[in-house]
């Protein structure tokens, strides 16, 4: 049996390892101020679309359900009125999104504004 040495080093798997362990480390000292705005940029963002999701999901279900009443119970003028109800919920998930993400970025425009400052001198 030979006994040799064999090393492998994967610099993707081992930024993803480091990621991980991150998640992990209760010290908040190791972020450094690009990884700071990159989340406050994501948590900008977060709950918009989060939001807006759920939106689109209702429209969908209201949708199945107007093709259901259509369908199943020949009701066809309230059918079509909750099947335009539901292309409206849809339709509404793009500008919910967008309005709270906006607002959201205002509130930590200064704070970014201030990190990216910061970076930016620093290079």
């Amino acid at each position: 049996m030979e006994d040799k040495f064999t090393y492998t080093y994967s610099a993707a798997r081992n930024a993803e390892v480091e990621q991980i362990r991150r998640k992990y480390i209760d010290l908040p000292a190791n972020d450094d101020k690009l990884e700071k705005l990159r989340r406050l940029d994501h948590e900008c963002e977060r709950p918009g679309i989060v939001i807006s999701i759920l939106v689109g999901c209702i429209g969908t279900a209201m949708l199945i359900l107007a093709l259901l009443i259509i369908t199943r119970s020949a009701a066809l003028v309230p059918g079509i009125v909750l099947g335009l109800a539901a292309f409206a919920v849809m339709a509404a998930a793009v500008p919910v999104y967008r309005h709270i993400t906006s607002s959201r970025r205002k509130k930590a425009a200064p704070e970014i504004l201030r990190l990216s400052d910061e970076i930016t001198r620093q290079k």
